[in-house]
């Protein structure tokens, strides 16, 4: 119930004052310390009481966002910010998701690039239709098994290393979206993160402990050393980084679009730097790149549709996963709900068809001998 009159201002004001006195007293100059080289992350070390919810799941430490024009959901305030600029713009939905994303390829690039890949799930209200888009770069044309046993000395796809990488899908996938689904081009959804790549872009406690745990992988690429590094270390927490290179190649998409990227100077950069460290992608591998717009697979979860992309996505695995769920749980005579994630046995469950699920996807939708893939299983 609402609190009402002056009985429950008192009652308000009489709260605030007590948090206050706590919160005060308990207050340092710096909140989370000062950094330092054996501590650099000092905020990890507070001792504080996790804050609970009054209502729904009780352990989750925020309460929903509430909009009512459009929500931006991304790991990074950045990102979220570039989306919500361009929804205030009058951009709409993909416009806005492009934006964040292009974003992201700066500032997470442990996570997202446009030296990788784009998978998108679309749902058009005004056609009443999910869309699905697979822009995963093919391989070059030059990875044949003889190249990997004879001239690499391997009998799988290294995990790391040129010869790792597959031609980048995700600039043809953000133009894809624009020119189906969007009001605006990369001149527009690309301003941002141009501009916080030439500007740079603070160091916070998440990305900073991201860029710290790489350093070995950094040093061994000059142009990632030179960008990311200060005196071959991770810089300071809360410390600026740029990244001249990548703002300029953005700037590039701005005024040239997608070709740049696959037919252009960026192409021949590409190229340039695979070949140099042992690599075959050829021109032709980039120019002749194209997504592909895919029919989204599904099953039905107590009475939910839930849809993912088909292979050579993974998410069959996660469809598979909720198909043992909703078949083995009731033998039990149980519930997930009723035993709640408080339960080993709720957890016990999910691992069980997790193991059942995957074992599917390593037999059926991926090379057997890949590192990365048996990392990840």
């Amino acid at each position: 119930m609402p609190l009402r009159g002056f009985g429950a201002l008192a009652l308000l004001t009489t709260v605030l004052a007590s948090v206050w006195v706590v919160t005060n007293s308990a207050q340092s100059p710096n909140a989370f310390g000062t950094p330092s080289a054996d501590n650099p992350q000092p905020g990890t070390h507070i001792d504080a009481v996790r804050g609970s919810r009054a209502q729904g799941w009780l352990e989750q430490g925020r309460s929903e966002v509430l909009a009512r024009h459009g929500v931006v959901a991304t790991s990074d305030p950045l990102a979220v910010q570039a989306g919500l600029d361009i929804l205030r713009q009058g951009g709409n939905a993909i416009d806005a998701a492009v934006a964040a994303g292009a974003v992201l390829d700066v500032t997470s690039q442990n996570d997202t690039g446009i030296g990788g890949d784009l998978f998108a799930l679309v749902y058009s209200a005004r056609d009443k239709k999910l869309y699905g888009l697979a822009a995963a770069g093919w391989a070059p044309s030059g990875w044949t098994p003889e190249f990997f046993r004879q001239t690499l000395g391997v009998s799988a796809v290294p995990a790391v290393g040129v010869n790792s990488a597959t031609v980048p899908g995700a600039v043809a996938g953000y133009d894809s979206l624009l020119t189906r689904f969007g009001t605006m081009t990369f001149a527009d959804t690309f301003e941002r993160a141009a501009r916080i790549a030439e500007e740079g872009w603070g160091q916070a406690e998440r990305r900073h402990n991201d860029l710290r745990s790489v350093v070995p992988a950094l040093l061994r690429d000059p142009d990632s050393r030179a960008t990311f590094l200060v005196g071959d270390q991770a810089p300071a927490l809360y410390s600026i980084i740029r990244n001249p290179s990548l703002a300029r190649a953005l700037r590039l998409l701005q005024r040239q679009g997608r070709d740049a990227f696959y037919k252009g100077e960026i192409a021949t950069a590409i190229v340039g730097k695979v070949r140099a460290n042992g690599g075959v992608m050829s021109a032709s591998d980039l120019a002749d790149y194209q997504p592909e717009w895919v029919e989204p697979i599904s099953t039905n979860y107590h009475g939910y549709d839930i849809y993912e992309l088909p292979p050579p996505g993974q998410g069959f695995a996660a469809l598979e996963m909720l198909n043992i769920l909703e078949v083995c749980v009731p033998r039990f005579g149980i519930t997930l709900e009723g035993l709640g994630h408080g339960n080993p046995t709720y957890w016990h469950l999910l691992v069980e068809a997790k193991k059942l699920a995957y074992a599917d996807l390593l037999a059926r939708n991926a090379d057997r001998s890949s590192p990365t893939f048996q990392s990840r299983g």
